[in-house]
């Protein structure tokens, strides 16, 4: 009898994990991207999209930037749970440039921070046109030793910790202060456009070995009074500073970005993360701050060479456009072709509505992502001839961004933070690639 009763709570016990695993789980859903309803809405959505393009007056440029440094100590963001920061290492910003093409205005901002928060630039951009700006660029410099707190729901809490209403407050206000300076700042200008190949700074972290995305990139803006600014942009991760430590910094973008603004020929920097999925700094031996800044100037190096030899030019063409990113379901796997059922993944992060942004200058254009856009994509995004910045963290986040040839890797960006299935990176490729054959140049 007892051993009757045995079989029956374990066969019961058996059923009902079971029936649990089934209603939490269910299989990774492989259908090529082709044959994929959002795909296909994508492509539709895109057919019908515009691309606001100015070709007229006088360019004409600004810049400005505003601390974000928290009065009282807030929770690092990065490197999972940490706790408030026990010390300002250095101090945060965000930075703006306006850009203005007769009665065209279109700013460029970037946090130094992890991400640029969604809450923040729903609140920036129901602000814009009392600034008198048309459209932001929207970018961060993913530092993994800056702050959170300026999210909402609590799964997203669990990632950017809990929501403080003052620190979106302090963001906003920051961020349209400036906006607003940089645009009362603007005068006459051209633009140069450069890039280096920095291969033995960066590694490929999702195959060790494996190849890089080498590129530094940088725009230089020249007013007519002879000031300069430079936005840079480079694939490395900005985890360069020890996990363990509990200092607040912007790592190496913040240190590089002042090194800049240190010489005599540039007034303004800004940097913006650029293809930083599945790409680290190369960093020997135990973390210094001296190796930091070492590693900072071994990029700011060739910006400075360059300053004075290179050809600037005229902006005769001023876009900008946002492209909306329908997306499929969920797909957050717990094993290689097992993933977490959508509904519970809608519960714990809510539902996203990521865009691609597009800017351009010229030939040149910038290219906006919500996620880490991963470096070993760059070289299939078509600018051979008119050459694209790819910059990560546009204002929504969906994960990491990575070629399906390694979805199968048993790798955090594959596994754990890749939010929307195979074809994800692919997927955001072929819209970019599908977009900048449709734009004017």
């Amino acid at each position: 009898m007892a051993g009757r009763k045995i079989l029956r709570a374990a066969a019961g016990g058996i059923l009902i994990s079971f029936i649990t695993y089934f209603a939490l789980f269910q299989r990774v859903d492989h259908r090529p991207l082709a044959e994929q309803p959002y795909y296909q809405l994508a492509l539709q959505q895109l057919d019908s999209t515009s691309f606001l393009l100015n070709q007229n007056g006088t360019f004409e440029v600004g810049w400005s930037k505003r601390n974000i440094t928290p009065s009282e100590p807030a929770h690092l963001m990065g490197y999972g749970w940490k706790g408030d920061y026990q010390r300002v290492q250095d101090s945060l910003w965000v930075r703006s440039i306006i850009l203005r093409l007769d009665t065209m205005v279109v700013g460029i901002v970037s946090y130094d921070l992890m991400l640029t928060p969604p809450l923040v630039v729903e609140q920036v951009q129901a602000a814009l046109s009392s600034v008198g700006i048309d459209y932001v660029y929207f970018s961060a410099i993913h530092t993994h030793k800056g702050y959170g707190g300026w999210e909402q729901g609590f799964g997203r809490e669990l990632i950017a910790d809990w929501y403080d209403p003052n620190l979106v407050k302090l963001l906003v206000n920051q961020t349209i202060a400036s906006l607003r300076e940089a645009h009362e700042r603007v005068l006459p200008g051209k633009i140069a456009y450069v890039q280096f190949a920095l291969d033995s700074l960066v590694n490929n972290r999702l195959i060790r070995g494996g190849p890089v995305e080498p590129y530094l990139r940088a725009i230089y803006f020249q007013k007519e009074d002879g000031t300069k600014a430079i936005f840079s942009s480079f694939p490395a991760h900005a985890t360069f500073t020890d996990s363990k430590l509990k200092n607040l910094s912007a790592d190496y973008p913040g240190e590089l970005v002042r090194q800049l603004e240190r010489d005599a020929a540039v007034e303004f920097a800004m940097f913006a993360a650029g293809a930083v999925g599945s790409h680290s700094p190369h960093r020997v031996g135990l973390f210094s701050y001296e190796k930091l800044q070492a590693y900072a100037s071994h990029i700011a190096s060739p910006l400075l060479t360059a300053i004075d030899s290179l050809p600037y030019d005229s902006v005769t063409q001023l876009g900008f456009a946002e492209v909306n990113l329908p997306l499929g379901d969920p797909q957050l796997r717990i094993t290689e072709n097992w993933r977490v059922r959508p509904l519970w993944f809608r519960q714990f992060l809510g539902t996203h509505f990521p865009k691609i942004s597009f800017l351009q200058l010229n030939e040149l254009t910038l290219v906006g992502t919500p996620g880490d856009f991963s470096g070993l994509l760059y070289n299939r995004i078509g600018a051979e001839t008119n050459p694209a910045i790819i910059t990560s963290f546009n204002g929504e986040y969906i994960g990491y961004l990575i070629p399906s040839e390694h979805y199968h890797l048993n790798h955090r960006e594959t596994r754990s933070i890749n939010w929307y299935g195979p074809y994800t990176g692919d997927y955001v490729t072929d819209i970019i690639n599908r977009y900048l054959s449709l734009t004017p140049h």
